[in-house]
């Protein structure tokens, strides 16, 4: 390898040591980020299970949130999985880059052991002299003065860059170091998660087997809730009927005229492109919590061979909790359900979203309301410290009212 050569190869070694350096943290980076998340989110449900079992009483919503937590401790195992595949893919690269590092620094230090035997040869000025006089012309005389000048100024930098090199190495196997530390880090933060795994799976056992010896109890409960369950799904739909149906003004002559209720105006199309375009990122109607219960039809838990129609979402969250819309919108509906508290229905153009189990509002029919607006405060689940939010959306269609997957509107990490 020549000079030349060599000079690109150094180059394209420092360039690639740059971009996988800013690669490589980046992506650490958001893994480190992705971690902070989740451990929030399980500091989050440890502090609701603990809320959930103030009593001695186990609830489906405790099963649910020991769930949501077993599945951040697998979603924790995984990030940190990813951050050791990451580091040891770091590790590799930096091992290729010290072996290369320090070929170049032996070939540096070859050639400059030539160049100092070489100097150290015509070391005196009355051989430099001699070499430039026994020129046969005066350019060629020239030239060798040039060449011995330039030689001096080469060995110069050949110094400066072995002393470079060196440096770089050193650097780079102080990095490699920290590395290496930084994995046995996370091997020892991902064994811990595991046996905190393991913990997790045995509390959800226990409380299966608990609640399984409640099944008359909680196929009760699951009557009741599919009562209420009913009974909100009607007086919603009532409700944007009512919305719906054609309105008799009077004029000032005293004649009457009958206007179409609900159309799809211009102003109210331009609401529901507004409230559509923010699919997924909606606020979540309360500020902290879990989904423990999910839109649609499943399987119950618990009570053999019985099904759960959910409506909307079920979030546990702290005890009586205050309850805030999800996007502007206007105050349509204010709805009691005897035993299952108050509701809020606010309308987004074609669109509904429903609160639910409320023990106190904060709006009136016809007030207008901001996102994040705090509009209620949730009731308090009986035998326990926690409060339950039940949130619904409907889409107001040709066909009629439409019930939609929650889940898939509010913004999820």
């Amino acid at each position: 390898m020549n000079l030349a050569s060599r000079r690109i190869h150094i180059l394209l070694i420092g360039c690639f040591l740059t971009v996988f350096s800013v690669v490589a943290q980046k992506k650490s980076e958001n893994l480190k980020k992705q971690e902070r998340e989740i451990q929030k989110k399980i500091e989050n449900t440890k502090a609701l299970i603990k809320s959930a079992r103030s009593t001695q009483q186990i609830t489906i919503a405790e099963l649910g949130i020991i769930n949501r937590q077993i599945a951040y401790r697998e979603e924790l195992i995984n990030n940190l999985s990813f951050q050791m595949r990451q580091v040891d893919r770091e590790i590799a690269e930096s091992q290729k880059i010290i072996s290369s590092l320090e070929s170049d620094l032996d070939r540096l230090k070859e050639e400059y052991a030539k160049m100092v035997q070489y100097a150290f040869k015509y070391r005196h000025s009355d051989y430099k002299l001699m070499h430039i006089f026994s020129a046969n012309s005066f350019s060629e005389a020239y030239f060798r003065a040039k060449f011995i000048e330039q030689y001096s100024a080469h060995r110069k930098r050949q110094a400066e860059k072995i002393t470079a090199t060196q440096e770089d190495l050193k650097q780079k196997i102080a990095q490699l170091d920290a590395v290496k530390k930084e994995k046995q880090h996370l091997l020892g933060q991902q064994a811990g998660e595991k046996q905190n795994f393991v913990k997790d799976k045995d509390m959800q056992q226990q409380s299966l087997q608990k609640l399984k010896t409640q099944e008359q109890k909680l196929l009760a409960e699951l009557k009741e809730q599919e009562r209420k369950r009913k009974e909100l799904a009607a007086k919603i739909k009532k409700a944007i009927e009512e919305e719906m149906k054609p309105k008799v003004t009077t004029s000032a002559s005293g004649a009457k005229t009958t206007a179409a209720g609900f159309s799809f105006t211009p102003e109210v199309n331009l609401q529901s492109k507004n409230f559509e375009t923010n699919k997924g990122r909606l606020p979540w109607p309360v500020e902290k919590g879990e989904i423990t219960g999910f839109f649609g039809i499943h399987k119950h838990e618990i009570v053999k061979d019985a099904d759960v129609e959910n409506n909307g979402i079920d979030i546990s969250t702290t005890k009586s909790a205050e309850v805030r819309a999800v996007f502007d919108g206007t105050v349509t509906s204010i709805i009691i359900i005897p035993g299952g508290g108050k509701v809020i229905m606010i309308s987004h153009g074609a669109y509904r979203t429903v609160y639910s189990n409320l023990q106190e509002i904060y709006v009136s029919k016809g007030d207008k309301v901001t996102a994040k607006q705090k509009i209620g405060k949730l009731l308090p689940k009986e035998g326990t410290e926690i409060s339950e939010s039940h949130f619904e959306l409907w889409k107001i269609t040709a066909d009629g009212p439409k019930k939609e997957n929650p889940g898939n509107w509010i913004y999820r990490k």
